[in-house]
């Protein structure tokens, strides 16, 4: 008897988003299969249809995620030259990670692999950053490896502090930060220094 496709797909999210769930709550380490299952409401052997074993499932997940929030990164070709396609970038990221916030805490709060993950995002950023400032986007005296891990390092500390407890908006830290990027932080004029 063939097994119904959209049965297993279903079966498979759901170990997966029972997973996420205790690998925030836990972190990889002190997460067993058990509680995933048991949690998702189904046995290990059903785990197992799906899944090697707990590090692939969590690298499925970082994997996903990763690709996930690089897309959030990428402007279209067709608005290059359209300023507010840094706040809609930024309000894109800032939603992803408001989205599944045990999703972000799993992947940034409780990975063993964070490292490797931010190494694959600032690879994926440069590459990106580097083909902006290519058409003229970006201006050419900027360093893309700063401008790759400043956009990363500003992300993850405003993500943490800000958006996974729900103290900001998405909106209002996009507005916020791509002012920032278009204008800078001196009063125009100013004499001051």
């Amino acid at each position: 008897m063939a097994r119904d496709p959209n049965k297993a797909e279903k079966s498979r999210e759901s170990i997966m988003n029972s997973a996420i769930h205790e690998f925030a709550r836990v972190g990889f380490h002190q997460t067993k299969i058990s509680d995933i299952v048991a949690n998702a409401g189904f046995s290990q052997r059903t785990f197992y249809i799906y899944f090697k074993n707990k590090e692939i499932l969590y690298m499925e997940i970082l994997e996903n995620w990763k690709n996930k929030l690089i897309q959030q990164f990428i402007i279209e070709k067709k608005n290059l030259n359209d300023q507010t396609n840094i706040c809609r970038r930024w309000e894109g990221i800032f939603k992803f990670m408001a989205y599944n916030p045990d999703y972000t805490r799993a992947v940034y709060l409780m990975n063993p692999y964070i490292e490797e993950i931010r190494k694959d995002i600032i690879n994926s950023l440069i590459q990106i950053m580097t083909q902006e400032q290519e058409n003229g986007y970006l201006r050419r005296e900027v360093s893309i490896g700063i401008l790759a891990e400043s956009t990363l390092a500003t992300m993850e500390s405003l993500t943490l502090r800000f958006v996974l407890n729900g103290k900001e908006s998405p909106i209002f830290l996009a507005e916020q930060i791509s002012d920032i990027y278009q204008n800078g932080v001196t009063q125009k004029n100013s004499n001051n220094f």
